[in-house]
C-alpha cells in the first residue's frame, strides 16, 4: 500500500548551507506521524516542501505513491494537504470566512458560503470556531483552531501541523489530540512537528528524528523508549538549576485592582505582588485572560482601571516607562518583538536602544558595536545561524525565541514578564531557558511566568495563580500543588481567591 505522502532521498540547500541531507519520510494513510528534533534539524523546511512552500534541491515529493512538483503552494491545498504553521498566516484585520475566501478566491467567493464550509469542517472536527470573528481579536490558541478549520473547509485530508500545542495547556491539547485522532480514524493523515515527548506518545502512530538534517531514527512509537528519542534529538537534556537562596525580596512588581480588555479576553480586578527572586506562574485554560494579563504587567495594554507598578514606578498602558523601569518581556506572539525582514542586529537591540545610551555615539547608532554585541549574544544563546546579518525570518521559530528570550533576560532586568517562553522549543533549548529564567530571578528579578505548560511552572515556579474567566481563582504556594485542585480551578469550579486562600 502506496503512503498517503512522503518525501523521498529529500535534500534542500539554501546558498552554501545544507539543511537537509537524504531525507526519507512516509506518512501512512489513517495515521499520525510525529516529526521531531532540535531547533534547526530541518523539520519546518521538511514541512515547507511537502507544503509546496519551498522545493527540494534533490530527491521528489509523493502523493499517494505518485511523483508531484509543486511550484507554489496552491498546488499542494489542490492535492488535498492542509497546513496549520508555526507562525500563523491569517489576516487580523479579517475574519476566519474572509481568510478563507482570500486563500481560495476563485472558489470560494461569498462570505455566507465561506462560513458555511468553515462551520461545517469545525462541527466535522469538533472544533470550537466562530468564522464571523476578526482574527485580531482571537487569542493564538483560537488562531490556531482556526487555522485548522480553514485547512478542513479547503478539503485537505492530508494535514500538516506544526507545534500546534504551542499554546494550549492540557486540557486544550487533550481536546485537540482527540480530533486529531478522530480525523486519522475517518482516513485524514496527520504529519505533527512536536518538541514534546509526551505528545508523541499521546497521539502519534509513527516517530520520525531529524537531527542537523538528517534522519537519525524512524520507528513506531510503540516500539521506541524515550531515551532513543532524547538522545535521537539532542544527546542528552541539561537540569535546570535548584533555587540557591530563600524568598523575601521587596516587590518589584504590583499589580492593583487591574481590569483590561485584551485580545479575546479581559482581566477583572488583578492584584498580584512578585518579590525580587520570586517566580510566579500563571496557569489557566487559554482565552481566560492570560495573553491580557501579560500585556498589561508588561505595561502594553491600556488599564480601563487599577496601576500597574515596577520598582515604584508607574507604567500601567505605557511600555516606554516600563522598559525605562527595567521591565523585560517576552510576549506570547514572538512575531510582534522581531523586525522580520530586518538584518538580526536590529532585532537584538531593540530593548537595549530603548532603554539607555549603549550603542550610541555623538547621537548616532555605531553599528559596528550592536553587530558586535549581536554576535555575542546570538553565540551565548546558542542561535542557530549566528549571522547578525541575516534577517530574522530566515531563522526556525525556535531559534527566533532563543534569541528574543535571549536578548530580555540579558543584562539582568528588575522584572520580566514571560508568557510563553519555552513554547516552539526542542527539549535542550527549553532546558536552558528555564535554567535562565531561574538564574534571572536567583539575581534579583521578579518574574511572572504566564505559560500553559503545567509541567514548566511546576518545575519553576515559587507561586502558582490560577486564572478563569479574566479573574485569579486559586493563588498558593508551588509546594502545594494539587492536580485536582489546579483542574478544578482551571475549569472554573473555584471562586476568586482572597489573601491566599480558595473556595471549596
Amino acid at each position: 500500500m502506496s503512503s498517503a505522502l512522503a518525501l523521498l532521498g529529500a535534500s534542500k540547500s539554501f546558498g552554501g548551507a545544507q539543511v537537509l541531507h537524504d531525507v526519507e519520510l512516509r506518512l501512512e494513510a489513517g495515521s499520525v506521524h510525529a516529526l521531531v528534533g532540535e531547533n534547526g534539524a530541518g523539520k519546518s523546511t521538511a514541512l515547507k516542501i511537502l507544503a509546496g512552500l519551498e522545493r527540494p534541491t534533490a530527491g521528489t515529493v509523493a502523493v499517494g505513491g505518485q511523483p508531484v512538483a509543486f511550484t507554489v503552494r496552491q498546488d499542494a491545498i489542490d492535492r488535498g494537504i492542509g497546513l496549520v504553521a508555526q507562525q500563523l498566516s491569517l489576516i487580523p484585520e479579517l475574519t476566519l470566512a474572509e481568510n478563507l475566501i482570500l486563500g481560495q478566491p476563485e472558489r470560494i467567493a461569498r462570505r455566507g458560503r465561506a462560513a458555511r464550509l468553515l462551520r461545517e469542517a469545525a462541527e466535522q472536527a469538533g472544533l470550537a470556531v466562530r468564522p464571523d470573528v476578526r482574527v485580531r481579536v482571537l487569542g493564538l490558541a483560537q488562531r490556531q483552531l482556526g487555522e485548522l478549520a480553514i485547512a478542513l473547509a479547503q478539503g485537505a485530508r492530508i494535514l500538516l501541523l506544526d507545534e500546534p500545542t504551542s499554546a494550549l495547556g492540557p486540557f486544550e491539547t487533550a481536546a485537540l489530540f482527540g480530533r486529531v485522532r478522530a480525523l486519522a480514524a475517518s482516513g485524514h493523515s496527520v504529519l505533527l512537528i512536536t518538541h514534546r515527548l509526551d505528545e508523541v506518545r499521546q497521539v502519534a502512530d509513527d516517530v520520525t528524528v531529524l537531527s542537523h538534517g538528517r534522519v537519525t531514527l524512524a520507528a513506531r512509537v510503540t516500539e521506541v523508549t524515550d531515551d532513543e528519542l532524547v538522545r535521537a534529538m539532542v544527546g542528552s537534556v541539561p537540569a535546570v538549576p535548584r533555587r540557591v537562596h530563600e524568598l523575601g525580596g521587596e516587590t518589584r512588581l504590583r499589580l492593583e485592582g487591574v481590569s483590561a480588555q485584551g485580545a479575546g479576553a479581559r482581566i477583572d480586578g488583578i492584584d498580584l505582588d512578585v518579590r525580587g527572586g520570586e517566580i510566579v506562574g500563571v496557569l489557566g485554560v487559554a482565552g481566560n485572560g492570560q495573553t491580557a494579563l501579560a500585556e498589561a504587567a508588561a505595561g502594553v495594554l491600556a488599564l480601563a482601571s487599577g496601576t500597574v507598578v515596577v520598582d515604584g514606578a508607574s507604567v500601567g498602558g505605557r511600555p516606554e516607562k516600563a522598559a525605562e523601569a527595567g521591565l523585560a518581556y517576552v510576549p506570547e506572539a514572538r512575531e510582534q518583538a522581531v523586525l522580520p525582514d530586518a538584518p538580526l542586529t536590529r532585532s537584538a537591540v531593540l530593548r537595549t536602544l530603548g532603554n539607555g545610551r549603549r550603542f550610541l555615539r555623538r547621537g548616532l547608532i555605531d553599528w559596528k558595536a550592536a553587530r558586535s554585541f549581536t554576535s555575542a549574544l546570538l553565540e551565548r544563546h546558542d542561535v542557530r545561524p549566528a549571522d547578525p546579518e541575516l534577517p530574522a525570518r530566515a531563522l526556525s521559530g525556535g531559534n527566533q525565541q532563543k534569541l528574543l528570550v535571549g536578548r530580555e533576560l540579558d543584562g539582568g532586568p528588575a522584572v520580566a514578564v514571560l508568557h510563553g517562553p519555552t513554547q516552539g522549543l526542542d527539549l535542550h533549548a527549553g532546558a536552558v531557558i528555564r535554567g535562565e529564567i531561574r538564574s534571572a530571578a536567583v539575581a534579583g528579578a521578579a518574574v511572572l511566568l504566564v505559560s500553559a505548560d503545567t509541567d514548566e511552572i511546576r518545575e519553576l515556579a515559587d507561586t502558582i495563580l490560577i486564572l478563569s474567566k479574566g479573574r485569579i481563582v486559586d493563588r498558593f504556594e508551588a509546594a502545594e500543588f494539587d492536580s485536582t485542585r489546579v483542574g478544578r480551578a482551571m475549569a472554573g469550579l473555584t471562586g476568586p481567591a482572597a489573601d491566599g486562600v480558595h473556595d471549596e
